[in-house]
């Protein structure tokens, strides 16, 4: 009897221990252990492959748009992207096969990337004006060899994981100064590898970089030091973490030997990294970002933070793990805007008017989720949350990445563009930088009831036309696998109207169709030009198909702050 008592006892310490540490953890998070929970099963909406079909009758939708006043101006660069540290110097980097769980940054090398491809060029010429981010894990493990010669690669020096010779340096910024309006982003190493013994940044070896980029002219526009320091403890280990005063104080030096070289750049400091549900892992013990910025205010030119919506099979913990539907619950892409709105706070409160990045961020952690981070679905949530941090004020999205793994938008070998290429180059070429207030309204419903799930699946964003003097774009995503909608905006009926819907054959495939035309590029790798379907019908309207999406662009909408005279 008493050994069942005892082990009874037992199996009831474990438990209230375990439940101890969830709330240790779920402490400030966006949902307690039932949310941490679902997030681990798979989620109430599944998918095949095909096309999604209606089941019933069609959404109807009418919004009304502010035209009187922008909410937010975004930089022209809203939209911009990364490659990978470890891309640039062969470092760690996660296994495409994505068999299973990797630990640290990956379980293979990456080969080093070819910046030498006029395809490749041509494909990120289209997404100017943005800003290329050298930067994650690998950066804070990286040591600056800049007496390598050409074709040399050193091995690195104890404590250091990979080595960036002048040829890889040269070949970053090179390429960046060949294309026009694109600006470079380089995160410095901040990690272990970079401190004394006494736990100081030490910028010694920084300092043979920034020499030789002054020396040759090799100009970086944003200069970052290190990246996702409240994750160090899960990195490093708790022995390495660094404090958000000690961080602070290397602020300073690093600020200072930045602008010893170059007194027209900007300087970063790190972003953290915020988990879905978490946000902070650990925040309770390990939580930097609230700290750091009061520490630091407006020492830094730019608030950056990073969120990952979901988190793929590669990740050795997962707090909400990747699924073709899981982002289909507009709960789940509205999390980015509860981060957001501390971020902003914060922003306001310790550094007011400094911009705003989502310094990185993909559909899915670690690498991206195989069919769905590099496949239509996933284009729901990557617009989406550009449209949703336009109007939490952000300024830029850094998008990992513009190729590699299955987060990429281009694919790793062939560079094809993937879904996600061909929504970007929509954003980019339709979509201004001022934003506007929406409000939505519900035909089918009688007032009170409008927050129906099916009516907020119907997901929608304004901002002046790009390059349209008074026009308005409007981007429409129906979030919806078995309805179809129909989105009407009455106070622009009778005018001009250029519609570009976005339909597929395949939901969990890697094409889509503009207008019922799939998009390619031609032998020489040039991009096709993308034309709306021009009316002008009695009320300016879009139809989308069941997880479909498109933009409805109102060029004679005469929107007083989208005049372009009057920016």
């Amino acid at each position: 009897m008493k050994k069942v008592r005892l082990t009874a006892i037992v199996i009831a310490s474990v438990l209230v221990f375990v439940f101890l540490i969830a709330q240790i953890a779920l402490t400030g998070a966006n949902g307690g252990l039932l949310e941490f929970l679902r997030g681990q099963s798979s989620p109430s909406i599944t998918l095949e492959h095909g096309p999604a079909k209606a089941t019933g009758q069609p959404i109807q939708v009418g919004i009304e748009i502010a035209t009187g006043q922008i909410i937010h101006e975004t930089a022209p660069e809203y939209l911009s992207f990364a490659l990978d540290t470890s891309q640039i110097v062969g470092g760690k980097w996660w296994d495409p096969a994505a068999k299973g769980v990797e630990v640290g940054s990956g379980d293979v090398h990456a080969p080093i990337f070819n910046f030498d491809r006029p395809r490749f060029a041509n494909l990120v010429r289209a997404l100017a004006p943005a800003v290329l981010r050298i930067g994650g894990s690998e950066a804070d493990k990286v040591f600056y060899d800049m007496q390598a010669s050409k074709g040399d690669r050193p091995e690195p020096p104890a404590g250091y994981k990979s080595v960036l010779t002048p040829e890889m340096f040269d070949n970053v910024t090179a390429f960046v100064r060949g294309i026009p309006g694109l600006k470079l982003q380089f995160t410095l190493n901040a990690g272990p590898s970079a401190r004394n013994d006494n736990g100081e940044w030490d910028g010694t070896n920084a300092r043979t970089l920034l020499a030789y980029a002054k020396r040759n002219g090799r100009h970086v526009d944003y200069w970052e030091l290190g990246n996702e320091l409240n994750l160090y403890w899960f990195m490093y280990g708790p022995s390495k973490v660094v404090s958000a005063e000690q961080y602070a104080k290397d602020m300073e030096v690093a600020r200072q030997e930045v602008l010893d070289f170059f007194p027209d750049a900007y300087f970063s400091g790190q972003g953290s990294a915020f988990w879905p549900i978490l946000g902070e892992p650990l925040q309770i013990i390990y939580g930097f970002m609230e700290q750091y910025l009061e520490e630091v205010g407006n020492r830094t030119d730019i608030v950056s933070w990073h969120y990952y919506p979901q988190q793929s099979r590669r990740g050795p913990v997962q707090s909400r793990k990747a699924a073709p539907g899981r982002l289909l619950n507009p709960d789940n892409l509205d999390e980015a805007a509860h981060w957001a709105k501390a971020i902003v706070e914060w922003r306001d409160k310790y550094a007011p008017e400094r911009p705003i990045w989502l310094g990185e961020t993909g559909n899915a952690q670690f690498g991206g989720e195989p069919g769905v981070s590099d496949a239509y679905i996933g284009g729901l949530w990557w617009l989406d949350q550009l449209g949703l941090l336009a109007t939490m004020k952000h300024d830029v999205v850094v998008r990992q990445t513009i190729t590699g793994m299955n987060y990429g938008m281009l694919a790793s070998d062939s560079l094809n563009p993937l879904p996600d290429y061909w929504n970007s180059l929509l954003w980019k070429r339709l979509m201004g930088t001022k934003v506007l207030s929406v409000t939505k309204s519900d035909a089918d419903r009688e007032s009170g009831e409008g927050l129906a799930l099916e009516f907020r699946k119907i997901r929608i964003y304004a901002h002046c036309a790009k390059d349209r003097s008074g026009g308005i774009t409007v981007l429409a995503i129906n979030l919806n696998q078995d309805r179809a909608a129909q989105i009407e905006v009455p106070q622009f009926s009778g005018l001009l109207q250029e519609a570009y819907v976005v339909t597929t054959d395949d939901v969990l495939g890697k094409s889509l169709r503009i207008n019922n035309i799939q998009p390619g590029l031609d032998e020489a790798g040039r991009l096709p030009a993308i034309t709306g379907h021009a009316s002008r019908p009695d009320s300016a309207q879009i139809e989308l198909a069941p997880l479909g999406y498109g933009f409805l662009v109102l060029p004679e909408a005469d929107a007083p702050v989208c005049r372009l005279s009057e920016r």
